[in-house]
C-alpha cells in the first residue's frame, strides 16, 4: 500500500477498534481491550526498554524521547516516566486525535502528524531516545528503510535508537486464483476506499537491518529476539 492508503486504513482502525489495531491480541478484537489494561502494557514495555537502555548506554540523557508510530499514545505517555518530554508521531489523524484525548501529561507530551515518507519536520539530533515498536512492519520495506535512516538522523550523538522489526513474515496462504486485471482494480479500490481496515505485514532480514543501521552511522549494541509465536522478530538497539 502507498502511504496515503495506509493512512486511510489506520484512520478507519481508529474509528472502529483502535486498541486492538495497536495490540492485536486475538481475544481483544471487537473493542474488548479495557483502557487501563491497554495503557498499562505501554508502561510495562517502556520499563523493559529502559532496562535495555541502561545496559547498552548507562549514561543516556533523559531529556527528549520520540515514539514513531505512536497510535493512541500507549508508549508515548509511558516514556514520560523516564524522560522530561515525549513526542509521538503517527500517520493517522484519527489515531492522534485519540492520543491527545488520552494524554495525562499536559505539555510534556506532544503529538505530530506525519503523512510523509521522511521526517522532514523533525530536527537533526533532536532526541535522546528514538523508539519504534510494531510500526515499521506495517509499511512496505522501501518505506521502512527510509524511516530507519530518518530515525537515526534525528537521534542525538550519545543517544539510542530502539527499533522493532520482524525478520520473517507470518505464514500466508497462496491466493486461490491468479490475479487478473479486474481483480487488481478491485483490490486497489478496497485499499483506497476501505470499508474494512486492512493491516499489512512486512519484514526485513536481520542481516539487512544491521547493515542498514551501520550504513546510517549507527553502532548496533544489541539485537534482542522477541517472543512471537508465528514469526521471527527482533529489537535492534543502536546508537550514534
Amino acid at each position: 500500500m502507498k502511504l496515503w492508503q495506509i493512512r486511510k486504513h489506520w484512520d478507519l482502525f481508529a474509528q472502529t477498534d483502535p486498541y486492538w489495531a495497536v495490540l492485536s491480541e486475538p481475544d481483544k478484537r471487537g473493542g474488548k481491550w479495557e483502557a487501563e489494561a491497554f495503557f498499562a502494557t505501554g508502561r510495562t514495555e517502556a520499563d523493559a526498554l529502559m532496562r535495555h537502555a541502561r545496559r547498552c548506554r548507562p549514561g543516556l540523557a533523559r531529556g527528549d524521547a520520540l515514539d514513531f508510530g505512536c497510535g493512541v499514545g500507549r508508549l508515548t505517555q509511558a516514556l514520560t516516566a523516564h524522560f522530561d518530554r515525549a513526542t509521538g508521531i503517527d500517520i493517522s489523524v484519527e489515531m492522534l486525535s485519540l492520543a491527545r484525548r488520552h494524554n495525562q501529561h499536559g505539555d510534556r507530551v506532544r503529538y505530530v502528524h506525519n503523512p510523509r515518507s521522511d521526517l522532514k519536520g523533525m530536527p537533526d539530533d533532536g532526541f535522546d531516545l528514538v523508539v519504534s515498536m510494531i510500526t515499521l512492519q506495517h509499511v512496505e520495506p522501501g518505506y521502512a528503510r527510509r524511516y530507519v535512516r530518518e530515525l537515526v538522523r534525528i537521534c542525538r550523538p550519545g543517544g539510542l535508537v530502539m527499533l522493532q522489526m520482524p525478520a520473517t513474515r507470518p505464514p500466508k496462504l497462496p491466493p486461490l486464483n491468479p490475479p487478473t486485471p479486474l481483480r487488481v482494480v478491485r483490490r486497489w479500490l478496497r485499499l483506497s476506499f476501505p470499508r474494512v481496515a486492512k493491516m499489512e505485514m512486512h519484514a526485513l532480514p536481520r542481516s539487512e537491518m544491521e547493515s542498514l543501521l551501520a550504513s546510517c552511522g549507527a553502532a548496533v549494541f544489541d539485537v534482542v529476539r522477541l517472543e512471537e509465536p508465528l514469526f521471527e522478530s527482533y529489537l535492534y538497539i543502536a546508537g550514534r
